[in-house]
């Protein structure tokens, strides 16, 4: 019986998961994580304020008209 098949993969992950980590510490000493709310804004502007949804999908129901019937019978 030959380990080649379970070293490869074993060797494949270790390194996998060195590089994973070594580019997160990298990230994180870089700046990266500093400031996670500031992406989260840079999509709002004057015509969508925060905190003010503008899409159809979440206004109140009493602002919204009756939705069109269906003429099928």
């Amino acid at each position: 019986m030959s380990y080649t098949p379970l070293v490869t993969i074993l060797v494949v992950l270790v390194v996998g998961a060195a590089l994973t980590l070594s580019v997160l510490f990298y990230a994180f000493r870089e700046g990266a994580f500093d400031n996670l709310r500031s992406g989260a804004y840079a999509i709002f502007d004057e015509e969508e304020p925060v905190g003010e949804p503008q899409d159809q999908w979440f206004q109140d129901s009493e602002d919204t008209a009756d939705p069109p019937s269906s003429s099928r019978a």
